[in-house]
């Protein structure tokens, strides 16, 4: 109740708030009409606003965190005059303003309803409002920049101008030279994070425009600053992030110390903008680590998917010759990105199976779909699980159950329209088969006289089309009123279309 009260009072206040506000003398004034009294202490920060026309009264404390070179948070802490209740929200300028105390009494006046032209009212329910304790969100900020700043003290990055290398933690100024032996080189090359390059680059402006890229040691990019104006707009590859800063070094790209300090700014404030340097051998661990974490996401997408690994069956090709071994196949193709995502890609058009040639060595033998193959598993409980090669189109927006939606009857289309896959054979006779598309879970029928399949998706509104579909498909030998009644979800219904279609 309260809630709702607070924002009736908001979008009223808000929405139809007319009066002019002004500050004149220390006083607020509405339309000219002063409504409240304001002192503010000697730092400017904090203000204190009394009604003229009641008791009522509120100090506003004005604070400002800064996050970093560009960017900083601004803040208003609200108590009643006894301190007895406070509540915090963000401070914004709701019209252009250089008195605080005016622009103040602007935002809680039309945002907050507190300065009506009665003076200050509607404390109550301003106070019981509930709120986000903003600066207990600027004191973590607070505390991760701090640990950040630390972080980037103990990493000391060094700037070494005669190979354009930055270091993590400093080297020699002469090293690399021959009073140096091989070891110890090898050594402050250990330390290398990055490389730069200084470049004045015209592009699309009238005139050369400074450009630094610092880049690992594969020569991958890694932030990019470009001068715009005296500031430098920075933007970091990996995280697409950017930001402005304000160099406190002049380059002299003529001077080693001016560049040394100027890059070393630079990396710096990209590191304090999330962007991480590492060495070469610590790039190599975590990318071995990285490579362990894919390869448990890999053995563990496999577990779970609907592929076949390595179980025991045989094969049968077109010629009815059979072969028993290890049969494996892919339904899902899964792969491992960059981000460690699992993605899974339909496949299911190849089996293999290794088996002993006939010099008795084990080797693979691959059956394509489009060679009408079809293949066996052996279950744990002896029985078999069959699957055949089909000729036929999956449509892409099939759904991922057995809810129908359409497809008409393929037996119209070109070669190019379909395409050769191993289904689970569900239902066989004589006359027709049910398979099932082991990923979409799908159905398919297949009579012999055609030579594709005819996949059960009926879009919605579109039941008499994909009817009339499947008549033509089955010959026209089952009524169209007998085909209307059978439920095409689950396999008691398609139980019904065998039988009706067997009895022709």
């Amino acid at each position: 109740m309260k809630n709702f009260l607070y924002t009736l009072v908001f979008c009223v206040s808000f929405f139809s708030f007319g009066q002019k506000i002004k500050e004149k003398k220390d006083q607020i004034l509405f339309d000219d009409v002063a409504i409240a009294n304001v002192e503010k202490d000697a730092t400017s920060t904090i203000f204190k606003y009394n009604s003229i026309n009641n008791a009522n009264g509120i100090i506003v404390t004005f604070k400002t965190f800064k996050i970093d070179a560009q960017n900083s948070k601004s803040w208003l802490l609200v108590t009643n005059l006894d301190a007895s209740k406070k509540t915090e929200v963000n401070f914004e300028f709701l019209s252009f303003s250089l008195n605080y105390k005016k622009a103040i009494a602007e935002l809680l006046a039309k945002k907050y309803n507190i300065f009506t032209a009665n003076g200050i009212e509607n404390l109550d329910v301003f106070f019981d409002e509930k709120r986000p304790i903003i600066s207990d969100e600027v004191e973590k900020l607070n505390v991760a920049k701090v640990s950040l700043q630390k972080d980037l003290a103990n990493v000391n990055y060094f700037v070494f101008t005669p190979q354009k290398l930055i270091f993590s933690g400093t080297i020699p100024n002469d090293a690399f030279s021959s009073k140096y032996t091989e070891q110890q080189n090898n050594e402050f090359m250990s330390k290398v994070v990055g490389m730069y390059a200084i470049s004045m680059k015209q592009d699309s402006s009238p005139y050369p425009v400074l450009n630094v890229d610092i880049s690992s040691l594969s020569e991958r990019i890694l932030a990019r600053a470009v001068d715009r104006g005296g500031k430098m707009v920075v933007a970091l590859t990996e995280s697409n992030a950017t930001f402005v800063y304000t160099p406190t070094v002049r380059l002299d790209q003529n001077n080693s110390e001016s560049v040394a300090k100027f890059v070393k700014e630079l990396v710096e404030q990209t590191y304090m903008n999330g962007q991480k340097y590492i060495t070469l051998m610590e790039a190599e661990t975590l990318l071995a680590a990285k490579k362990e974490e894919n390869k448990e996401k890999f053995a563990e997408a496999k577990k779970n998917s609907v592929n076949i690994y390595e179980k025991n069956g045989y094969a049968v090709d077109d010629k009815g010759e059979k072969l028993e071994g290890k049969l494996s196949i892919d339904f899902e193709k899964i792969v491992v990105n960059n981000s460690g995502i699992v993605d899974l890609d339909g496949v299911g058009k190849m089996a293999t199976i290794i088996a002993k040639n006939e010099k008795g060595k084990l080797r693979f033998f691959n059956y394509k779909a489009k060679e009408g193959v079809y293949f066996s598993v052996i279950n744990d409980d002896n029985t078999e699980t069959i699957y055949r090669a089909v000729l036929v189109k999956i449509d892409a927006n099939q759904p991922k159950d057995n809810s129908v939606l359409d497809l008409g009857s393929l037996s119209g289309l070109s070669l190019a329209s379909a395409s050769w896959k191993y289904f689970k054979e569900i239902i066989k006779t004589e006359k027709i088969s049910i398979l099932q598309d082991v990923v979409s879970k799908s159905f398919v029928i297949k009579v012999p006289n055609q030579e594709k399949g005819f996949q059960i998706f009926i879009r919605n509104g579109k039941l008499d089309k994909f009817i009339t579909k499947l008549n033509e498909y089955l010959g026209n030998s089952v009524s169209s009123s007998d085909l209307e009644k059978i439920d095409y979800t689950n396999l008691d219904g398609l139980n019904n279309l065998v039988d009706l279609y067997s009895k022709k």
